[in-house]
């Protein structure tokens, strides 16, 4: 039976899905602006090329990072890792690779380790802290963009179509897109339904992009993104058959990555009101062997967690009705 920490955190994530269904909804039914506005607060469209603030040894830095990030399982070394990032692009700002890194970094932290206080432990307070991450990985890794792509940031700053602002990039952007869309969709859904209305659009190109010129990135990143963006698009009913094919195509490729079917039950499962997908899913990501993926098994750890959350809450997360 669910406890009460469990009952306030289901609140707040419902209350999340309920501002992407009614996101997407609006935005299909009078659409999203294509502009492309000034910077998220980034600063790119302010000095992309800003003094050092501090001195040391940057390789000596990054090297630290690395280290750190390796042991991400321990959410202290996960930490560590970001202040030994931050602290080498204060000496050295223009290392726009260790913006990306800094990115996955500040998005692993929420998406893992505070998920678990926010939603299984039911601390409230840190939601607020999520959110900046979230909003600080988008930032950095747009930062990283702009400062590799003069011609992107060029586009962007002067309130071109980002689409326009997106053709200035080639293949070797995907790393940095990736984690600006991943990091910009959660941050859009912890703000609020405009954010999410303001964001969508700029974030199903950048996947889009990602799928045309690298399918395979992170696990097949941008087909798990497209898989849960059919559920809700054409709204409300969606395209089921589609959406599966698109989150089919990522456990078929890359089934280690366990977020995949995580979310093919929270989004996919849940809206067709299938049962037994969602419950297969499920147990498969809590049966999985997490050493049989050592560079990923920090991120699978907290997938085998939020699977056991999802599937402790069967009942009221699948309507088969």
């Amino acid at each position: 039976m669910a406890n009460s920490n469990h009952s306030v955190a289901r609140a707040g994530l419902a209350q999340s899905v309920s501002r992407l269904v009614l996101g997407l909804g609006a935005i299909a039914l009078v659409g999203a602006s294509t502009a492309c506005g000034t910077s998220r607060q980034s600063g790119l469209c302010g000095d992309a090329n800003p003094p050092p603030t501090a001195t040391g040894d940057v390789q000596a830095l990054d090297q630290q990072g690395d280290a750190a990030f390796a042991e991400r399982l321990d959410r202290a070394q996960a930490e560590a890792a970001i202040k030994a990032w931050e602290q080498a692009l204060k000496v050295d700002p223009s290392r726009h690779d260790l913006r990306v890194k800094l990115a996955r970094a500040y998005y692993f932290l929420a998406d893992s380790h505070l998920w678990m206080d926010y939603n299984i432990d039911g601390k409230e307070a840190v939601g607020e802290r999520m959110s900046q991450l979230y909003k600080s990985a988008a930032n950095e890794a747009e930062f990283a963009m702009g400062q590799k792509y003069p011609g992107f940031r060029s586009k962007y700053c002067a309130r071109q179509p980002f689409s326009t602002a997106l053709e200035q990039l080639d293949k070797d952007a995907v790393p940095a897109m990736y984690w600006y869309a991943a990091a910009l969709s959660r941050y859009a859904l912890m703000t609020s339904l405009v954010e999410v209305l303001n964001q969508t659009d700029r974030i199903k190109a950048m996947m889009e992009l990602i799928q045309r010129w690298d399918p395979a990135y992170w696990y097949y990143a941008s087909d798990r993104y497209l898989g849960g963006f059919y559920t809700k698009i054409p709204f409300p009913s969606g395209d089921i058959p589609r959406s599966t094919k698109h989150f089919e195509k990522a456990v078929q490729n890359a089934p280690n990555y366990l977020a995949t079917k995580v979310i093919f039950a929270e989004m996919n499962a849940t809206k067709a009101g299938d049962r037994a997908l969602f419950q297969r899913l499920l147990e498969e990501v809590i049966a999985f062997d997490l050493d049989s993926a050592p560079e990923i098994k920090a991120e699978n750890a907290a997938e085998q967690k939020k699977a056991k959350y999802y599937l402790d809450d069967i009942d009221n997360l699948v309507d088969t009705e």
